[in-house]
């Protein structure tokens, strides 16, 4: 008989579930289903409750820790009466992935092979073998242990503690040879502790996530829709949430992702090229253990509101048609605190995100398709990254790099503050400029350190549809550098000082004051060009250059939650080089 690549991956991934037990069971916790607001039944197992539940059924789990993971296969509902797994409120409830044998000191389970020169351990894996090399391991206080994709890297060791994982078996060895069995060590044991699978119309709110071998929550490509993710925290990670690529059958649909904390304690001594020199290849993040994202979404029709990503490679990598990203806190991003790469995305909207101790702000490289609207974001590269050996280096908010791809275009970007110590934009000479169509910088405030290089090394024409109006520049050097590509690009905007109140508190304070230059010096060209804004503005008056008017409070981005700083509050270790 022959049996399709994608039968064979789904028995063998179901085959994995009954072998080693994906749902384990949470025995001192109750997991409780509710239908009609009757309790019909409690089980010892979330997984029993999720099988058996119909729409409108309420899966409420009490109180504690459970090492557990979910398959949610096949199971949909009308999205007006979903399928609710929730934690109890005011309850914390917590899915926690790890290999709970490891998480004791003095288990015995790790034994030194002289051969390999590593410590090895044999620990459960559910999924895929090849997420198994994205497996992050972490300390008891989180701080993150080095994945490594071959054992060639894991050997060289350049990140210090070092992790090699093929499957079940994982290869550890930690500075000063260190004897994990005296640790309490976290390494997870399943592709998604919440993995969806051709189901739709479900709810999940309310629950901590922790220590997945890939990711928080898994979406499956075009079979799952009418997701809701709520009041989420997911921790040490490779990523929070992810959905499956374009080439696994299409894209999600429906999924709203709101009020999450994605959460990892980064090593921010790590240098920026192991990314890349730590992975089978430079284009493919899932070849590569650095390279994680708190939220790596390809879907349509789809929402990511108030929530906080920290401590990732990339905040966000997204592609899609219909986004809408508001109102996100993002910060302590080793590389793009949203990365918008794509040769298909369609009416996507960014605006009112905060993001602060950035390498990279916004990446657009070779966006094709359109419209993308960027508006309203205060993006501050701030922190001083370290690339390779001793080299350290500040970033840029905006990145256009190399467009390997069939060009950007119909990319506006407008009424945003850009602050930065490094460049204001990051344009490369090979970045292909020539390529680019239909892409305006229109009332942004560019607002950059004494030190930071121009980074303006290519523009394309104005014939292209490139356009630049009513910024301010803290710096002639923009305003030369535009004006030599092109005397059109005169009208970029104004030398100024934007005043800002407080930008350097966490978060920081975009808001400016009453003798800022930006005070009425905007264009009305965002305004008659009939882009959306979430602020009203008078067509007849000329607005503020920047996200928040003068007298206008700041928006609260991110959770209600303070944020999660667990590098010291003045990041010394992020702001400095050593």
């Amino acid at each position: 008989m022959v049996v399709s690549r994608m039968i064979f991956t789904r028995i063998h991934f179901l085959s994995h579930l009954c072998c080693i037990g994906w749902a384990l069971s949470s025995s001192a916790q109750t997991v409780e289903l509710w239908r009609t607001d009757q309790l019909l039944e409690s089980f010892d197992s979330i997984q029993k409750a999720v099988d058996v539940a119909l729409a409108g059924d309420r899966i409420q789990l009490r109180e504690g820790v459970y090492h557990e993971s979910v398959y949610i296969d096949g199971k949909h509902a009308d999205p007006a009466n979903p399928i609710v797994l929730e934690g109890t409120p005011g309850e914390r409830v917590v899915l926690d992935d790890a290999d709970p044998g490891l998480q004791i000191s003095e288990n015995g389970r790790w034994q030194w092979d002289e051969g390999d020169d590593a410590w090895i351990a044999t620990v459960p894996w559910s999924g895929r073998d090849s997420r198994s090399l994205l497996s992050w391991a972490s300390y008891d206080d989180g701080r993150l242990i080095a994945s490594h994709h071959n054992e060639e890297k894991f050997k060289e060791g350049a990140r210090g503690d070092a992790l090699w994982r093929t499957g079940e078996h994982v290869h550890l060895r930690l500075l000063d040879k260190v004897d994990p069995n005296t640790l309490s060590l976290n390494i997870g044991r399943s592709e998604a502790i919440i993995y969806f699978n051709d189901s739709s119309g479900w709810v999940i709110r309310n629950l901590t996530l922790r220590h997945a071998g890939f990711a928080g929550v898994y979406l499956n490509g075009k079979g799952v829709s009418d997701i809701e993710l709520e009041h989420l925290t997911i921790e040490d990670s490779f990523r929070g949430i992810s959905s499956e690529d374009y080439g696994a059958g299409g894209p999600s649909s429906r999924i709203q992702i709101s009020d999450c904390r994605i959460l990892n304690r980064w090593d921010f001594s790590w240098a920026w090229k192991e990314g890349y020199r730590d992975a089978e290849s430079p284009s493919s993040d899932e070849a590569a253990p650095v390279r994680g994202s708190g939220i790596h979404l390809r879907a349509r029709d789809s929402k990511i509101l108030r929530c906080e990503v920290a401590g990732q490679w990339d905040g966000m990598q997204l592609q899609g048609t219909n986004l809408t990203i508001q109102r996100n806190l993002i910060h302590h991003i080793k590389d793009d605190m949203i990365e918008l790469e794509s040769n298909n995305s369609k009416n996507v909207r960014v605006f009112e995100n905060i993001g602060f101790n950035l390498f990279s702000g916004l990446s657009v490289v070779a966006n094709r398709g359109g419209p993308v609207y960027i508006y309203r974001n205060f993006i501050q590269t701030n922190m001083l990254s370290r690339m390779y050996d001793d080299v350290w280096r500040y970033g840029y908010p905006l990145k256009f790099g190399n467009d390997w791809g069939p060009g950007a275009e119909h990319i506006y970007i407008y009424q945003n503050t850009f602050d930065s110590l490094g460049r204001s934009m990051f344009v490369a000479r090979r970045s292909n400029p020539q390529k680019w169509r239909n892409i305006e910088w229109v009332n942004n405030i560019f607002s950059r350190g004494d030190d930071g290089p121009v980074g303006i090394e290519g523009m394309g024409a104005p014939d292209q549809g490139l356009h630049w109006e009513g910024n301010l520049f803290t710096k002639k050097e923009e305003m030369d550098r535009l004006r030599a590509y092109d005397a059109a690009y005169s009208t970029a905007g104004i030398l100024g000082q934007p005043g800002f109140v407080s930008p350097n508190r966490y978060p920081p304070d975009p808001s400016i004051r009453e003798d800022s230059d930006v005070v009425g010096a905007g264009s009305l060209r965002a305004i008659e060009s009939g882009w959306p804004d979430s602020i009203e503005s008078d067509s007849t008056t000329a607005p503020e250059i920047g996200a928040i008017p003068f007298g206008m409070a700041v928006f609260k981005a991110g959770t209600s939650q303070p944020p999660f700083l667990p590098w010291n509050e003045c990041d010394e270790a992020s702001t400095a080089a050593p």
